[in-house]
């Protein structure tokens, strides 16, 4: 009884201080995997690995606290080749619940690819679906589901040691009118990502994959992940980022992000992620994320270092 009331008490004071606000975050959780699952950031990856593949990630916030806001986030991702692997076909879905920001999503995403000279390839891609968000009333203290459009486009090139990809998977440039008040329009977060990287082999069976993300969106500072990743007899992967200027519901974070890959087959992957955001809001501080995430390639042709 007494969290139920200081739940209802966070809904009250969190519409007095963000009722006549814009609404940014409505993807920035699945953004945020994408070092676990590429096409989360570019849709032009779709079909890239060559083979079917299915990945899940569950998220769970706040330990400590229980109620209708404080729950956990799952996302799931799929995709692969056709025609003969020019084509690539993928779906991700996001049920995401952090408070009033609660977020549930589809999309669907395609890819076309051409193969250049050294086996080097060359993916443009496009992504389309929805995004179902809460809209509060500040004078009934409600919420009505509203679904609202999402598009997305990308660039994706991979060589045998080098890769680089330019996308927006968010391209909407327009506030949605949910009603006919000032205080009940979304605008989209439409970051730009700029992300390379390559895979160095250190010694027989060790493979390092250090790679740079570059985010930019209006409002915010300039965003730089360095990222670096060890693959150990293609069996155990270990990383580590460091994310600056990333951007959040409310400010910008400088954070770390560790993870842990274990190949339990070819076909299944598991694995763990730890990040040290502190997501802060008037009436609770997150001190960290946790993330488990499961892979499964029915049929696969070689082994995938991402």
């Amino acid at each position: 009884m007494i969290r139920k009331a200081v739940w209802k008490l966070a809904c009250l004071l969190s519409l007095c201080v963000t009722g006549s606000q814009t609404v940014w975050a409505q993807r920035e959780v699945l953004y945020s995997q994408y070092l676990t699952n590429p096409l989360t950031i570019n849709p032009a990856f779709t079909g890239s690995r060559e083979s079917l593949t299915m990945t899940a990630i569950f998220r769970r916030k706040w330990f400590s606290l229980r109620g209708p806001g404080f729950g956990i986030t799952q996302s799931f991702g799929a995709d692969g080749p056709l025609a003969g692997g020019k084509v690539g076909l993928g779906l991700q879905a996001l049920n995401d619940r952090m408070g009033l920001y609660s977020n549930t999503g589809v999309y669907g995403s395609l890819s076309y690819r051409i193969t250049l000279p050294s086996m080097a390839k060359l993916s443009f891609g496009a992504s389309g679906g929805i995004n179902v968000l809460p809209v509060y009333d500040a004078s009934s203290i409600a919420a009505v589901n509203k679904a609202l459009p999402s598009v997305g486009a990308g660039v994706y090139y991979e060589a045998e040691r080098f890769w680089a990809g330019v996308s927006m998977p968010e391209i909407i440039d327009r506030a949605l009118s949910l009603d006919n008040r000032q205080n009940s329009s979304v605008r989209y977060q439409r970051p730009l990502f700029i992300n390379f990287g390559g895979r160095l082999k250190a010694s027989e069976g060790i493979e390092f994959l250090p790679s740079i993300l570059l985010t930019q969106q209006t409002g915010y500072p300039l965003g730089i992940d360095l990222n670096t990743k060890v693959w150990l007899e293609e069996k155990l992967g270990l990383g580590l980022s460091y994310r600056a200027n990333n951007s959040t519901i409310l400010s910008t974070q400088n954070y770390f992000v560790v993870l842990a890959e274990y190949e339990l087959s070819g076909s299944i992957r598991v694995g763990y992620t730890y990040n040290s955001r502190q997501i802060e809001n008037p009436f609770y501080l997150q001190k960290g994320v946790h993330e488990l995430v499961f892979r499964y390639t029915p049929s696969p042709i070689r082994f995938q270092y991402k």
